[in-house]
C-alpha cells in the first residue's frame, strides 16, 4: 500500500499518514493536524500526489515551494544573519537592508513568487532623482539576496539576466593627487595638529576611517617602525602591518604623550573633516578642482601616496601590499594619479632607438651627426656578393649558387655588387685580403664570426 492514515490515539490527537514514492522503500510519516477523517484523507492524497510529481521533477521541492510563499523580509533577515557571520559590518548589512526593502516596495514585491524581472526594469526606469550608479546599487543588493536565495533554495534568480546601466566615467584621467608643491603648502598653513593629520594621510595611505581609529598601541616604533591595524579598525575587517618612514617616525615620537596608553586614540580630538581641508586649500591657493574638473577630498591624500610610489618606479606588487589592495587593476587604475607619472621620460627612453640612420641602414651613434661619417668607401671592382636575401639590406632576386674551390669562394652570378653599400664593399674587401685585415683568416667559415 503507497499510503495509509493514522487515526488519533493517546499520543496524537491528529490523523497521521505514512506513504511511499515510486520503488523508495523509504516511509514518510506526515501529521495532518485534523481529526476528521475526510479532510485528512483529502490532505494525505495531495501530499502523495505532490511527492510523486517532485519524484520525477514535474514540481520544484517543497521546501522550494514554500520558500517561494515566504515573506521577504523573513528570507531577508535570515540573509543578513549570514552576512553578519561571514563578518561584514554593521553598516554594510544596514545600507544592505535599507536598499532591498525601498525596492521591494518600488516593485510591489511580498514574496518571491511576485519577483519579475519586468516589475524591476519597470521601476528602475520610472526613476528620475537616481543616477546611474545608484540604480545599480541598488540592483548589485537585490542581485547578491536573490543569488543566496538560489543557492539555499534552489529558486532561480529572477534578476539574473539584467545587466547594469552604463555609468559614465567621472574622471576621465582617473583620480586626483596632490602634487609634491601643494603637499608642501597644506604642510606649511595648516597648524600643527592638523598638519600631523596631513603628513600621516600623504606618507602611509591610510584611510580617514582607519587614521581616526588608529591608537597608539597599534604604532610600534623600535626597531621595525610600523603600524599594526587591527582587523575592527580597517575597511576591509582584515589585520596587517605598514612599514613606517623614517622620517614620520621621528615625528610620531615627538608626538606620543609621555603617559600613553596602548587604547589611547593618536586623534582624540577628531581628524580634519573635506570642509577644513577645503579651507586650507583655499588658504594657499590650491584649486578645489584642476584643469580635468577633479575634486579634492581627504581621500586624494591616499591617492597621492599610491601616485608618488608609482612615479618612483616602486614595483607593483609593493605598491598594492602598501596600498593594503586585493586587486592590482584597483591599484593601478583607481588610485593612480596618470598625470602625475613620469610619461615623458618614458617617451625618452626610446631615445637610442629613435636615433637618424646612415645612408647603409646603420643608426647613427650618441653624439654623431651625418656630416660627421667618413668618406665614401673608394671604389672596388664589382664582384659577388657572399650575403643571402634579406641581410642589412641586400635584396637578392636570383639563388646564389656558391662553390667551394679551395680556400676561395666563388658565385656563379653577381647579386648585388659593393656599389651598393659601402659597408658592404668593406667586408668584401676584408675577406679578399684576408692578410692585411688581422682578425679574419682564409677558411670562409670565419666570416660567421
Amino acid at each position: 500500500m503507497l499510503k495509509y492514515l493514522i487515526p488519533p490515539d493517546a499520543r496524537h490527537r491528529t490523523y497521521r499518514g505514512r506513504y511511499k514514492v515510486g520503488d523508495n522503500p523509504k516511509l514518510h510519516e506526515v501529521t495532518l493536524h485534523t481529526t476528521v477523517k475526510e479532510v485528512a484523507d483529502k490532505l494525505l492524497r495531495e501530499i502523495h500526489e505532490d511527492a510523486q510529481r517532485e519524484s520525477v521533477e514535474l514540481i520544484p521541492a517543497a521546501f522550494t515551494r514554500k520558500a517561494k510563499r515566504r515573506p521577504l523580509p523573513e528570507l531577508l533577515d535570515e540573509y543578513l544573519d549570514g552576512l553578519q557571520k561571514n563578518g561584514r559590518s554593521a553598516d554594510h548589512v544596514r545600507i544592505v537592508k535599507l536598499r532591498f526593502l525601498a525596492l521591494a516596495k518600488g516593485c510591489r514585491w511580498s514574496c518571491m513568487a511576485d519577483v519579475t524581472t519586468r516589475k524591476f526594469i519597470e521601476w528602475r526606469d520610472a526613476q528620475t532623482d537616481y543616477q546611474a550608479r545608484t540604480l545599480n546599487n541598488y540592483y548589485e543588493a537585490a542581485r547578491a539576496f536573490f543569488n543566496w536565495v538560489d543557492r539555499n533554495y534552489e529558486i532561480p534568480n529572477p534578476l539574473k539576466r539584467v545587466e547594469n546601466l552604463d555609468v559614465p566615467v567621472r574622471y576621465p584621467q582617473g583620480p586626483r593627487a596632490f602634487s609634491a608643491d601643494e603637499l608642501r603648502k597644506l604642510f606649511d598653513i595648516a597648524k600643527p595638529q592638523r598638519r600631523f593629520f596631513y603628513r600621516l594621510m600623504a606618507f602611509t595611505g591610510l584611510r580617514r576611517q582607519e587614521a581616526k581609529r588608529l591608537c597608539w598601541g597599534d604604532i610600534h616604533l623600535d626597531e621595525n617602525p610600523g603600524f599594526f591595524l587591527r582587523s575592527e579598525a580597517t575597511k576591509a575587517r582584515r589585520a596587517d602591518w605598514l612599514p613606517i618612514l623614517t622620517a614620520l617616525a621621528s615625528e610620531l615620537r615627538a608626538a606620543r604623550p609621555e603617559n600613553w596608553q596602548a587604547n589611547m586614540l593618536v586623534f582624540r580630538r577628531g581628524v580634519a573633516d573635506p570642509d577644513t581641508l577645503r579651507r586650507d586649500m583655499a588658504k594657499v591657493g590650491i584649486p578645489l578642482k584642476d584643469n580635468l574638473g577633479r575634486p579634492v577630498g581627504i581621500h586624494t591624500f591616499r591617492r597621492t601616496f599610491i601616485s608618488q610610489l608609482q612615479k618612483h618606479g616602486v614595483h607593483s606588487r609593493v605598491i598594492m601590499q602598501l596600498a593594503r589592495h586585493k586587486s592590482l587593476r584597483l591599484t593601478d587604475w583607481t588610485y593612480t594619479d596618470t598625470t602625475k607619472l613620469p610619461l615623458a621620460e618614458g617617451i625618452e627612453s626610446l631615445a637610442a632607438m629613435a636615433a637618424p640612420v646612415t645612408p647603409c641602414g646603420s643608426p647613427l651613434g650618441i653624439g654623431q651627426t651625418a656630416a660627421s661619417l667618413p668618406a665614401k668607401a673608394p671604389q672596388i671592382s664589382p664582384r659577388s656578393s657572399p650575403l643571402i636575401s634579406g641581410q642589412n639590406r641586400v635584396l637578392v632576386s636570383k639563388t646564389v649558387q656558391v662553390e667551394k674551390s679551395g680556400s676561395a669562394v666563388v658565385a656563379s652570378e653577381v647579386v648585388a655588387t659593393e656599389e651598393d653599400c659601402p659597408a658592404l664593399a668593406h667586408a668584401v674587401h676584408c675577406i679578399q685580403n684576408s692578410d692585411k685585415c688581422p682578425g679574419w683568416g682564409s677558411n670562409p667559415q670565419d666570416f660567421r664570426r
